[in-house]
Formats: C-alpha cells, structure tokens, sequence
C-alpha cells in the first residue's frame, strides 16, 4: 500500500513541475506557429509591429516564459508599463514565426538579460552608447547592441527615461530571422532594425 501512495505521490509531483516549466523563448523553434507558443495566454495580434513592420501576435501574460535563465516580472493589467512576450510573423497569409519580441518594463531585469546575452554570445556591436546626462543631470534616450548570429539577428535596446521622476530603463529584445524581409519588401528586417537604432 506504501508504494502505490508513493507512486501516486511522485506523479503528482512530477505532473505539476511540468506545469511549472516556462518557454524558454532562448530555445524557440521559428517552425513552431506562434499559436503553438503562445497556446497557454491571453494573446492579441497586430498586424504591423511598429520597428520591424512586420505582424505581430503578443502577450502581457509573461509567468510562462523566461530567456535562458532570465525571468520576466509580472505587472498587474491595468498598469500602464507592463512586460510583453511576442512572436514576428512573415506576413498575414503564411503566418510563419520569423521572430521574438520581448519588451521587459524594469530596470534589473534589463540588466540581467544584457549581462546573460554578453555571457552567452560575447560582446556585442555598439549601434548607439548609453546617452550622456543632459543639463539636468538626467539620462534620457537610449542605448542599442546587436549580435550576429549565424541566421538571425539580435538587437537590445534599452531606453533611460524617468516615471514619477526615477530613472526607470526599459528593454526590448529583437531576435529576427536574417532572411524575412519588411513589410514593403525592400530590405530584411534586420538591417532595418540595425538602422533604426544606428544613429
């Protein structure tokens, strides 16, 4: 009788850390479709993401993710800044996932995940330096790095901006298939990130 209720107890156990794991979304497949990634969110699509022209489907709901061994904190709903996970898709009739946006609205967690990537993947190109303090003595604009990887690209970049009068940086990460082109077709969307955030 001891066995069975330690066999109960162990499937227990290991049914809800399956349920605990987070997406890596350092590991994810671009073949996986971007419902498959998201299957366990509340997520909503659009069809233009504002820096690579490209659809986007996202969500706020970011406990079920992390990038290597970097967590995502959670904001409450209704807050204006909150932390979002989405996915780049080619365009609106393939729907094929063609890249990874990850928008984190806190400082340390910015941090973390320039710390991880420069440990990962070494040190990467400075497209723009963190802004001199303006005559105010105020850090405001932002900072951009990016690393070529052998069929993506990845840009960080981060913005010094002051909520309630605090310095507050946030980040977001683009990784982004080499091949997929902008929305206009006229170049990929990674040399137009790079030149978006190249002053």
């Amino acid at each position: 009788m001891k066995k069975i209720v330690l066999i109960i107890l162990c499937f227990i156990m290991c049914v809800s850390c399956q349920s605990q794991q987070k997406t890596d979304l350092e590991k994810v497949d671009f073949a996986k479709g971007y419902k498959e990634v998201l299957k366990d969110t509340k997520y909503q699509t659009e069809a233009r993401e504002i820096v690579t022209t490209l659809p986007v489907a996202y969500t706020k709901d970011v406990a079920g993710f992390k990038f290597g061994n970097i967590t995502f904190p959670e904001h409450k709903e209704n807050n204006v800044k909150s932390s979002s996970v989405g996915l780049l898709i080619n365009n609106t009739t393939e729907r094929l996932t063609k890249g990874i946006k990850i928008e984190l609205e806190d400082t340390a967690a910015g941090n973390d995940l320039l710390a991880y990537l420069k440990s990962q993947y070494k040190n990467p190109k400075v497209l723009a330096g963190i802004p001199a303090k303006n005559s105010e003595g105020k850090v405001l604009g932002n900072a951009a790095y990016s690393w070529n990887l052998k069929d993506k690209t990845m840009v960080l970049v981060q913005y010094y901006e002051y909520t309630n009068n605090k310095p507050n940086t946030s980040s977001v990460l683009y990784i982004v298939d080499n091949q997929v082109k902008t929305a206009d077709g006229q170049e990929t969307a990674a040399s137009h990130l790079i030149k978006t955030y190249t002053p």
